[in-house]
């Protein structure tokens, strides 16, 4: 398992074409975007209370059948 999982993390090391060079970089860029925003809203510390009134004015009323 070792030996597939470092054969796996060569590979994405040395991409053998521009395709997947150009591929691994999208990949590592979005990672840290995905990183970036976990940071952000982990740490942004904001409370955001939906209540009755607040769910009301954005999609209506309730209506009861």
């Amino acid at each position: 398992m070792l030996a597939t999982l470092g054969a796996f993390l060569n590979a994405a090391r040395r991409p053998p074409t521009a395709l997947a060079r150009a591929i691994v970089m999208v990949l590592a860029i979005k990672l840290l975007a995905v990183a970036g925003m976990f940071v952000f809203f982990h740490f942004a510390k904001q409370n955001v209370t939906a209540d009755a009134a607040a769910i009301g004015r954005l999609i209506g009323p309730a209506s009861l059948p």
